[in-house]
């Protein structure tokens, strides 16, 4: 039986990982603003209203673009058309497809919960969000079983309670990469553990574009409760570490 088609509209760093993964189940196509040279197998780059024709959609852009992206394919999806958006933040996104799309269109909203960083060094099944927005080509238990199949642990989450839980995880884990990444920390040869484990946080964190940190904090409004929460607490360690200061001598 021929495989079915889906489309990865934006083959960025995640968005030629995240077809590469596709490819194993379904026949994918994608389209980016520039010519990719090296495609993962079983992918094809096309213009975007041939992408467009396919049943399956799915969004790998940046959630600030969700809007602008959503105004240009919207006029091209026909009847019978799924959208999949693959952001970091829910809420954002579904508001703006439940908005912008056709109301012909399917809306399903994922996000995977990993990258090509963090993939590679997972053992256990691949976290992966799903939620039926508006599942009116029963896709919803199809992506269900495919993910499964492809080794994701799928766990579903309305947008509201994803983004209160991503900003307490993925949010904080962002802010602290990027506030060491500020501390300029190196490697260094009396680096314990712990240490070694921030530096890895930093790198893994700092590998993905800025815009996507900007995106997570701005676009998920409860990242602004965890980044008040997390302020809160370095000011009560800044006070239990308050008092005099003792006297060190260094070596006469």
């Amino acid at each position: 039986m021929e495989q079915q088609r889906a489309a990865v509209i934006g083959l960025g760093r995640f968005g030629l990982f995240w077809a590469g993964m596709l490819a194993r189940e379904y026949r994918v196509v994608g389209t980016s603003r520039r010519t990719i040279e090296t495609l993962p197998s079983g992918v094809a780059q096309v213009p975007l209203e041939e992408a467009l024709s396919a049943p399956l959609v799915f969004l790998t852009v940046a959630i600030s673009a969700m809007p602008g992206v959503l105004r240009r394919i919207s006029p091209y999806l026909k009847p019978g058309t799924t959208v999949v958006d693959t952001c970091s933040v829910k809420v954002f996104p579904v508001q703006q497809m439940q908005l912008l799309l056709p109301e012909h269109t399917g809306i399903i909203a994922c996000h995977p919960m990993f990258g090509p960083d963090s993939a590679r060094e997972r053992t256990d099944r691949l976290p992966v969000i799903l939620w039926p927005v508006r599942d009116r080509y029963q896709r919803y238990d199809e992506l269900t079983r495919i993910f499964s199949g492809l080794g994701m642990r799928v766990a579903e989450m309305t947008p509201e309670d994803h983004d209160w839980e991503a900003a307490f995880t993925q949010g904080v884990t962002h802010l602290v990469g990027r506030l060491l990444s500020r501390m300029e920390l190196k490697p260094s040869e009396i680096g314990t553990l712990g240490y070694t484990r921030l530096l890895q946080v930093m790198d893994q964190t700092c590998n993905d574009p800025e815009e996507l940190f900007r995106d997570l904090q701005r676009y998920n409004a409860s990242t602004r409760e965890m980044r008040r929460s997390f302020s809160r607490a370095l000011a009560e360690v800044e006070e239990m570490l308050g008092g005099e200061e003792p006297e060190i001598r260094g070596p006469s």
